[in-house]
Order: C-alpha cells, then sequence, then structure tokens
C-alpha cells in the first residue's frame, strides 16, 4: 500500500511537526503578557537511514524533535521575550506547510481511489 511509502511517512511526519509548530506559536502567543516568560521554539533534524533501496531514495526512520527555550535576552521591561511579528510568521508559514502536506496526502488518497475504481 501507498501508505506504507517512505514519501507518505515523509508526508505523515511533516504534518505532525507543523501541527507541533503551531502549538507552540500558539502558546507563545497567549504568553505574549506573562512577565518573565520565554519563547518556546521547535527543533529538529530528519534522521535518515541508508539507502535501502535501488532507487536512490533515502527512508526517514525518525524525526527527532525538540523544544527549546530562548534565551535571546528580552528587548521588554518584564523579562518577556517573545516577538510578536516573529511569532506571527512562524505560525503563518506552519499553516501552509500544515495545509500543503495535507492536500498532497489528499491527493495520493484521491490517486489511490482512482486506480482502484478503474481496475474495478
Amino acid at each position: 500500500m501507498f501508505y506504507n511509502s517512505s514519501s507518505f511517512k515523509a508526508l505523515e511526519a511533516g504534518v505532525q511537526l507543523s501541527w507541533l509548530q503551531q502549538q507552540i506559536n500558539t502558546q507563545n502567543l497567549a504568553n505574549i503578557e506573562t512577565p518573565n516568560y520565554k519563547a518556546k521554539s521547535l527543533s529538529f533534524d530528519a534522521v535518515l537511514s541508508e539507502v535501502q533501496n535501488t532507487n536512490g531514495n533515502p527512508e526517514i526512520k525518525r524525526i527527532d524533535a525538540s523544544i527549546n527555550t530562548s534565551d535571546a535576552i528580552s528587548k521588554r521591561g518584564d523579562g518577556n521575550n517573545v516577538d510578536l511579528d516573529a511569532e506571527q510568521l512562524s505560525l503563518y508559514k506552519s499553516y501552509v506547510n500544515y495545509t500543503m502536506l495535507l492536500d498532497k496526502i489528499k491527493n495520493q488518497f484521491d490517486n489511490y481511489n482512482s486506480v482502484l475504481g478503474a481496475n474495478m
């Protein structure tokens, strides 16, 4: 099945990471007025396995993601270092990425269903 393919798993991981990024941005924005709140950020490294198939496509085995607390110096007097513009931009980018990845997954299902429908 196509949902066991490495490309589908990569899309699935991308959706999960985009969703997590949106949650982090939302948390940062919700705490923009909280004194001494330090902004959180998502960092991840895709860990690729050795190429195991003949066409040379690497397979993603796992994605290591961690949530980091910013140590940036606050520009405000209350110690809060959330940057409204940066958070809004990051939220928008993760939303666009999330919807794009979901569209790609939907297209894969549509293609699969059209093949099944044509063969019945």
